[in-house]
């Protein structure tokens, strides 16, 4: 999913050894092409609600036509806690509708697909929610709550002349309120003229943290590669779910992980049925242009 919609998560390697007296090919068997999922809920920007609905890809039959899969029944359910139990209000229930059933879009958006939308959704804090997908016969189902937001209180930056380069580099720190719960972050940078993503895939850079070193307060978080002079920079602090975060840092891992000699990683899927995660984010926004 990196840099994407997130988000193909693997990609299965041949293994071709060669010498200088002969050449020895290892026959692996081809992969089943897996169900990929990366579902996204917040509270304040719609267009980051949707659904992205792929399959991994068999690298002895990379069909690109694998990716993007269409015409899956989606849904949406909010819910209400009482005591231990969930009670899914289905007379709420939202069905996300696939992209290229929009005239026109292939114009607009040529080579898209497996993308799942609705204008009516309004996803709330605390409120709990379930996704429901039906594709090409498989059943894919996961839950999610979109935690209270950790509001970004400043941002500032410190202005450092490089002499050798003639650069001037700005690095920046900002500072939000942390809660005394356990609480679990993902922030989406966004470095360029336009502040707002069209999907979490397309932002600039990621980190995944949590509270485990400061907690309950305010907490600065400072970058500690430089950005330059002039750069619009928008910050997307977004609070999301254990769950949701042990994928999201596991998927971090999984794909800086050295190729594919590396010691395996496990992605943790927080849905059943696919790979992928069901996240609801808390977001917090701020853009500032560094000057």
């Amino acid at each position: 999913m990196k840099n994407s919609l997130n988000y193909i998560l693997f990609v299965l390697g041949i293994i071709l050894f060669t010498s200088c007296e002969k050449e020895i090919t290892v026959d692996l068997p081809p992969g089943k092409a897996s169900l990929v999922v990366e579902a996204s809920i917040n509270q304040q920007f719609p267009n980051l609600n949707y659904v992205y609905i792929s399959r991994t890809i068999d690298y002895f039959n990379p069909d690109l036509s694998l990716n993007g899969v269409r015409d899956a029944l989606v849904y949406i359910t909010p819910g209400t806690v009482v005591g231990n139990d969930t009670i899914w209000n289905e007379s709420a229930r939202v069905q996300m509708i696939d992209i290229n059933t929009i005239p026109g879009i292939d114009l607009l958006l040529p080579g898209f697909s497996g993308i799942y939308f609705s204008t009516t959704i309004s996803p709330q804090i605390g409120v709990p929610y379930k996704l429901e997908i039906t594709a090409e016969n498989e059943r894919v189902i996961g839950y999610t709550t979109i935690p209270k937001v950790a509001e970004i209180d400043t941002v500032f930056w410190k202005q450092e002349f490089d002499d050798k380069n003639g650069d001037t580099n700005m690095f920046v720190t900002f500072k939000f309120t942390d809660g005394p719960e356990q609480n679990n972050y993902r922030l989406a940078v966004q470095n360029g003229f336009n502040p707002f993503l069209l999907g979490w895939g397309s932002a600039s850079q990621f980190r995944n943290f949590d509270d485990g070193f400061l907690n309950d307060g305010v907490v600065p978080y400072s970058f500690f590669r430089p950005f330059n002079f002039g750069d619009t920079l928008s910050l997307y602090l977004t609070s999301v779910g254990r769950k949701e975060y042990l994928f999201w840092e596991s998927y971090s891992r999984a794909a800086n992980n050295g190729g594919p000699f590396a010691t395996p990683i496990i992605v943790k899927s927080n849905i059943q049925g696919a790979i992928g995660s069901f996240t609801g984010y808390g977001v917090s926004f701020r853009s500032v242009i560094i000057r």
